[in-house]
Formats: structure tokens, sequence, C-alpha cells
């Protein structure tokens, strides 16, 4: 019996829909906690693991002496120790764009929501108070009028792109690479990250977190974003620093974040919970019922390849010295 194991406990309730789309022969099984102890004991017997967040390295590999599989379920990857994998003799593999019509609609629904202030509108008028003079002279932009920064041109910040488009934002991006497509079909022009920061009022992050990335978006970076600008994180929590985005927004030089990834997110805390002007959402970006119908389909199609011996699709390799 092959047993299948949901590690995120945001899955567990979708251990359902895996075990339709699995042989009859393989069991799923789901933690409810990130609970070490939880862990233990499910994992004991697992043979494979689905995971979205969850940290998967040496310890978490020796409560599983039988696994063989890792199944992420979107494009993330930060959370594998892909060398202990490979020692372990462990395979991997992702989902790349599988959520990226629900990752990009999420970061507009933030980007709207920061730069019209939706959170102090409904806070106001949920206690009674009717004063839009108030809000007004706090300050609403709108998109017409904006420079969206878009960093990172993978699959989810096409999207966003695409989707940005029809507001008549002007809109510049930082890639690793050219992409013509984007440049000659939405007008989008690459620049250098320092550039991009200091050209727009709105910059919205859609890159990988490894470690060259880990808090690119710091404190000289953010004082190098014009002052009253915007930050949308839709990527991984762990690309900004917190604490000199607390300062920034404390500032007011930074007029509001719109965060749907935390650092630590998985410790069920929200480090802004202070600061009405930074909305946090619970990493909701892939979370759509048309993403997770997409998500269940691709990881259970690349369980059974596995299972019957075959290549899986998107294989993860071993990333040494830091480098993606």
């Amino acid at each position: 019996m092959v047993k299948v194991l949901l590690v995120d406990p945001a899955l567990a309730t979708l251990a359902g829909r895996f075990a339709e789309r699995l042989p009859d022969e393989v069991t799923v099984a789901a933690v409810t906690s990130f609970g070490e102890a939880e862990l233990r004991d499910a994992a004991a017997d697992a043979t494979i693991f689905i995971d979205a967040r969850r940290p998967i390295g040496a310890a978490e590999l020796a409560m599983a002496p039988a696994l063989r599989f890792v199944q992420m379920i979107g494009a993330g990857t930060d959370p594998l120790d892909r060398e202990a994998l490979a020692e372990a003799g462990v395979v991997a593999a992702y989902n790349p764009g599988v959520n990226a019509s629900g990752a990009a609609e999420q970061t507009i629904l933030l980007m709207l929501a920061l730069i019209k202030r939706l959170p102090l509108s409904q806070s106001q008028t949920r206690a009674g108070r009717f004063a839009p003079g108030e809000i007004i002279a706090a300050g609403i932009d709108d998109l017409a009028d904006s420079t969206v920064g878009i960093v990172g041109m993978g699959h989810i910040g096409r999207a966003v792109v695409e989707r940005l488009h029809p507001f008549g934002a002007r809109m510049i991006y930082h890639a690793r690479h050219p992409v013509p497509e984007i440049e000659s079909s939405y007008g989008a022009v690459r620049r250098p990250l320092d550039e991009l920061l200091a050209s727009s009022n709105i910059v919205t992050l859609h890159i990988p977190l490894t470690p060259e990335t880990h808090h690119i978006i710091g404190r000289a970076e953010m004082a190098g974003m014009p002052a009253g600008s915007w930050l949308i994180n839709a990527g991984r929590g762990g690309l900004v620093d917190e604490g000199a985005l607390r300062d920034a927004v404390a500032s007011g030089h930074i007029a509001g974040a719109a965060l749907d990834v935390l650092e630590h997110e998985t410790d069920g805390t929200n480090p802004f919970a202070d600061m009405p002007s930074v909305i946090v959402t619970p990493h909701l970006g892939g979370g759509s019922r048309n993403s997770m119908n997409g998500t269940v389909e691709r990881c259970t199609a690349n369980i059974r390849r596995f299972l019957a011996g075959e290549p899986v699709h998107d294989q993860l390799g071993v990333v040494r010295s830091g480098r993606v």
C-alpha cells in the first residue's frame, strides 16, 4: 500500500479530491497542523509528500524513512532542502504556472484595495463613520495614472501584465532576460531593479525565493522608491525585509503595503496587525477554484507517473552554492 501525505495543513480539505484521482491501492492522509509530533506519526509510513509551505529538510526526511517523492502544489520550491532530498534519494517536482491566473488576480485585488484605501473605508463605515474627506485627504491613487514596476516575468508576472494593461498603467519590469512579447503587446519596458524602484509608484513582486533574492527589497531598496509609493508582495514572504518595511510605512515614505505572503507565515501571526495601512492576506493567491482544480489534477498526474516508474514532469534538480 502506498501512502500519500499532505504535509501542509492548508491542504487537508483536499484529501478526498486527491484520493479520487489516485489508484485504489493508494491511501491519502493529511496533517492538521504544523506540529512536529503529528508529522512524525503520520510520516512514518508515507511514500509521497504533497507540500505547499512546510519546510522539508534532513529532520523531516528522518521522520519519513519510506519517502521517495515530494510533489509541490505550485511554483514555489523554497521550502525544500534540495541537497538533503538528493542525499536521501527522494525525487521532487513542482507545478509552474498552475496558479498564474489566481495569483495574478489576487495581485490586482491587493493593488486596488491598497491604493483605493479599501481597509480604511470599510473600517470607518463599519464603525458608523462616513467621513470621505478624511480618506480622500489620506490619498487615493488611480492605476491609470500609475507606473507599476513588476519584479519577475514568469507565468504570474506575465499574467499580471495582461490584467493591468486595460487599466492604462505604465508598466516597467525587471527580469533576468528580456520578454519581447510583453514589450510588443503591452508596452512594458525592461529596466534594472534600482531604476524600476526609483521610477515606480507601485511595485509588485513575482519572483521565487532563493538565497540570491532573500530580502531583495530591503531598507536601501525602499529608500530608493518614491515617497508615498506602494508595495505588493504576492511572491514569497522572504523577498521583503519586514522590519525595514515596518519602518518605511511608519515613517510615511511607503504609503502602504499589501502582502499575500509573510516571511514566517506558518507561525500563524500577523506582524503588521497594528498597522492599518498594511494589508495581509493568508497566502490565497493560488487558492481559487480554478487554480486548485488544476493543482489537484497536475499533482495526481505526476504521482501516477511516479508510481508507474515513468519520468515525472517538472522535476527539480539540486541547487548548490545558493544559485538557481
